[in-house]
Order: C-alpha cells, then sequence, then structure tokens
C-alpha cells in the first residue's frame, strides 16, 4: 500500500507543470551540448548543476538526466551530418549516418537516429524499473579478470570492422593502443612516454583523437576535392516510413539488452555499447555488406544501444552507490550535495525519489522523441551550407573544442597532428574504427589485466578458471574468427557458382 502511495506520488510530481518544464529544458540542452563537439554528457551536468540549487532534488536530478539523453542524441547528429560525433558516444553512427547524409537521406538518417535513441532511452527504464536489483547484484561479481575479458571481446571487432584488410586494421588497433599508454601509469605514478612534456601526464583525451581523426581528416579530404566550392550537396528532409522503422525494431530491441547491459558495467559507457550494438547488428543483419555505405540498421543500433546505457549506469548507482559513466558519477555527486544517499537504502527510505527518477526517464525517452523530430528538418539545413564555409566552421569548432576540454593550446596541436595521421590513414586505407576503440577500451585492459594478475599473484589461469570470464573470451574469439570464417565461406560459394 505504501509502495502503490509513493508511485502515485511520484507521478504527479513528475507530471507537475515545473518539473515537466525543467524536463524538457534539460533534453534541450543536452542536444545542443551534444551537437557540440567536446560538450559530453559529464561536462554539460556540471554546468547546469550550479542553477539547479534551490530546486527539489527529484527536479534537478530528472533535469540532468533529460541533458544526459539528449547529448546521446546530439552526438549522432553531427556524426551523420559533418563525420565529426559531438559526443564519444556517436563514434560508432558516423560509420553509417554520414555515408546516408552523402546519399542524399539527412532526414532519414536524423529521424532513425532520434527514434533509435528513444526507443533505447525508453526500453532501459522500462529494465531499470523491472530488473535494478538483480543486474546490480549480477555486475556485483564482476572483477578484474572479467573486466579484462570484456575489453578483449571488444577488441575482436576488428575483424568486423576492417572489413577490407583485417592486417591493417590490427594495425590501427595496436596504434590506438599505443597512445592509451601514454600518460601516468595507472599503479606506480610513474610518467611513461611523455617526453618530458606536461601536457602529456594525464595522457591523451580520447575526444582529442577523435576530433582530428575524423573532423580535421575529413576536412583534409574534402578540401582536396577539386570542386570544394561550386556543389552543394543535395539532400532530402524526409523522415523514415512507418515500414522501415518496423525492420529497425528487431536492432533497436536488441541493441537496447547489449546497451542497457553494457551500461551496468562501472566504466564502460556509452562509446563501448554503441561499438559493441553495430558489432552485432552487423552480425545479425541479412545484409551485412552496406555496413559502412548507409546501412539503416548501422545507424539504428549504435543509438539504441548508447541511450540504453543510461538506464543501465543508473543501476549501480542507485543499487550499490557506484556510478556506471562520467555522467552518472556527476549525478552521483549531486544526490550527495542533495543530502540523498544512494545505495539499497535508498529503495526504503527514498521511494518517492527513486520512482519520480524512473517516471521521468520514460517521460524523457518521449520528450526527446517529439523534440528530435521537430528538429530533424531544421537539423537537415546543415546539408544546404556551402562546403567552404562548412569545412571552415568544423575546423573552428574542432579547435575550439579541443581548448573547451583543457584550455591549453597544446592539445589544438594534438588535433591537428591527429587529424594529418587520419587524414594518412584514409590514404593508405586504413580504419580508423578499430584505432578508435582501442583508444576506448585500453584502458580498462590494461589496467584490469594487471589487477587480474595482482589478485592471482601472476597466475594467467585466472582468466580461464572464473566462469565468467572464461565464457566471454569465449565469446571473443568466436567473435574474431566469425567474419573470417564467413569471408572464406563467400568466397568458396562464389567460386562454386562461377565454376
Amino acid at each position: 500500500m505504501i509502495e502503490v502511495a509513493a508511485i502515485g506520488e511520484a507521478l504527479l510530481n513528475v507530471l507537475s507543470p515545473y518539473t515537466l518544464f525543467f524536463l524538457v529544458l534539460g533534453v534541450f540542452i543536452g542536444i545542443i551540448a551534444g551537437i557540440l563537439p567536446g560538450i559530453n554528457g559529464a561536462i554539460g551536468i556540471s554546468l547546469i548543476l550550479p542553477f539547479t540549487f534551490g530546486m527539489p532534488p527529484a527536479t534537478a536530478l530528472i533535469m540532468m538526466l533529460g541533458l544526459w539523453g539528449g547529448q546521446n542524441f546530439g552526438g549522432g547528429v553531427t556524426a551523420a551530418l559533418v563525420h565529426a560525433p559531438g559526443a564519444a558516444s556517436g563514434a560508432a553512427t558516423l560509420f553509417d549516418g554520414y555515408p546516408m547524409a552523402q546519399k542524399g537521406q539527412a532526414g532519414k538518417a536524423l529521424g532513425i537516429i532520434c527514434i533509435s535513441s528513444a526507443f533505447g532511452w525508453f526500453l532501459s527504464t522500462i529494465l531499470l524499473a523491472v530488473i535494478a536489483l538483480p543486474l546490480a547484484a549480477f555486475a556485483l561479481r564482476f572483477s578484474a579478470p572479467e573486466y579484462f575479458a570484456v575489453g578483449i571481446f571488444g577488441l575482436s571487432m576488428v575483424a568486423s570492422m576492417a572489413t577490407k584488410n583485417i592486417f591493417k586494421g590490427a594495425i590501427a588497433t595496436l596504434m590506438g593502443l599505443l597512445i592509451v599508454t601514454i600518460g601516468t601509469d595507472p599503479f606506480s605514478g610513474l610518467p611513461r612516454f611523455t617526453f618530458g612534456r606536461f601536457e602529456l601526464m594525464d595522457g591523451i583525451n580520447f575526444l582529442i583523437v577523435m576530433i582530428g581523426v575524423f573532423a580535421i581528416a575529413e576536412v583534409l579530404v574534402q578540401a582536396q576535392k577539386p570542386n570544394v566550392q561550386a556543389k552543394v550537396q543535395a539532400f532530402s528532409r524526409e523522415l523514415p516510413t512507418w515500414k522501415e522503422v518496423r525492420a529497425l525494431l528487431p536492432t533497436i530491441f536488441r541493441s537496447s539488452g547489449i546497451g542497457m547491459l553494457v551500461g551496468t558495467a562501472p566504466g564502460a559507457g556509452g562509446s563501448i555499447a554503441a561499438f559493441i550494438a553495430y558489432n552485432e547488428a552487423k552480425r545479425f543483419s541479412k545484409h551485412p555488406e552496406d555496413f559502412g555505405h548507409g546501412s539503416q540498421e548501422g545507424v539504428a543500433a549504435p543509438e539504441a544501444a548508447n541511450n540504453a546505457t543510461e538506464g543501465g549506469a543508473m543501476v549501480p548507482l542507485l543499487a550499490l552507490g557506484v556510478p556506471g559513466s562520467g555522467a552518472a558519477a556527476v549525478i552521483l555527486a549531486s544526490m550527495i550535495l542533495y543530502g540523498l544517499r544512494p545505495g539499497p537504502q535508498i529503495f526504503t527510505e527514498q521511494p518517492v525519489l527513486v520512482y519520480s527518477l524512473f517516471f521521468g526517464l520514460a517521460i524523457g525517452a518521449v520528450v526527446l522523441l517529439v523534440l528530435g523530430l521537430l528538429l530533424t528538418p531544421y537539423l537537415a539545413l546543415v546539408m544546404r551550407i556551402p562546403k567552404p564555409y562548412l569545412i571552415t566552421g568544423v575546423t573552428g569548432i574542432a579547435f575550439m573544442a579541443a581548448m573547451a576540454i583543457t584550455g591549453l593550446l597544446f592539445d589544438v596541436r594534438l588535433v591537428l597532428f591527429f587529424g594529418v595521421l587520419g587524414y594518412v590513414m584514409r590514404k593508405l586505407d586504413f580504419p580508423p574504427a578499430p584505432m578508435i576503440l582501442a583508444l576506448v577500451l585500453g584502458f580498462m585492459i590494461e589496467t584490469s589485466l594487471r589487477r587480474a594478475l595482482i589478485m592471482s599473484d601472476g597466475d594467467w589461469t585466472v582468466f580461464f578458471t572464473r566462469p565468467i570470464s572464461a565464457v566471454i573470451l569465449c565469446v571473443a574469439l568466436l567473435s574474431f574468427f566469425y567474419p573470417i570464417i564467413r569471408e572464406v565461406v563467400s568466397r568458396q560459394r562464389a567460386k562454386r557458382r562461377q565454376a
């Protein structure tokens, strides 16, 4: 009876005009923040945090959650339109979102991004409300060997991302892992590969590399084309049809589940979920050859997954008081500032607050769907900007974003360096995606590997004697060799047909 009363009170709180206004405002700010390169969910929430003092805690937290979800959608918008993800979670979206826009289907790409983001967000909220405590209990069983296995499973996707040349994909992956080693050793505290530069003591920021490899490299490629000032890319603001959306529903549901599970693991984040979902979508697709060339499934999968991580990250945050991502860490700090204590006790001590967050997340997904679809025709107008202005604007925003991350001019030089590196990689047909994937996973792999070996006194069998890590490593092995086997089988079939 008390629980029913708490649910009713929470629903009334969320549906009040006051809370709804700040929820809509949070989603809108999040979309804008996601479009701006370098502004991730944690930064956006940190910026609005001072303005939430004086609000009821539930309203302030709902506004922050709305900003988080809107930011994930905004990151996909720039990934599709200008080949520069505004947020790390949008990195996997540009593989097919940008080719769709270049084919004149910018409206469809943005519509799929919006619908998939809203669906992923909403479905993860339902799962959060139903299985929060069981999932949190399962996440407690993960230790260093399991996190290492998850990282290796992520790297096994190199085979799928480097369909033209797996050897070049492996080299790009090693480049990413080498970049991760720059900075301060996480265990000894000693600098490594910093070359005496204090700016490198904290390592190279993931967004710096991504802005350079994708945005600046694309600017250099476009500037090299002879008719750069003459022709404006044709596009359509037409939204996807119901038939197209219905065909994408299995991919959206599967990717939402992946995002929810990955988000539950602390530190994983939307970018890892997006890459895993993209790989699985390609594996299950009837037309895997379309991926990388404007596949609608390739757009829907990462966007559904990266938004679903929001609900997943809230599981350890609410049930254990452990943040599942950078944005969740800021929200945890906010809850502590408001005098709240996240953990198992919050479900009994603050039931109205917990249910308010559940309802706020669910309604926020609906707000994102409505706002996103209303803004999509205007966001697609970016494609009408003449190319000289567009590439100049992208360059300026990229350099400003680099300055905004740390405030150091050194990072602007790094962006330019990685832009040239990305340009050379594209010219030599080295895929940039494996390098980015290695950057995302590298730190988790290194620290988990070393912690696991410390736990086992240097015994490498620890990864195979623990059931969860052993199963994940076996799946990673299958994941790596499956595309190779499929390619060999398809070639054999082609030879038989020719014969």
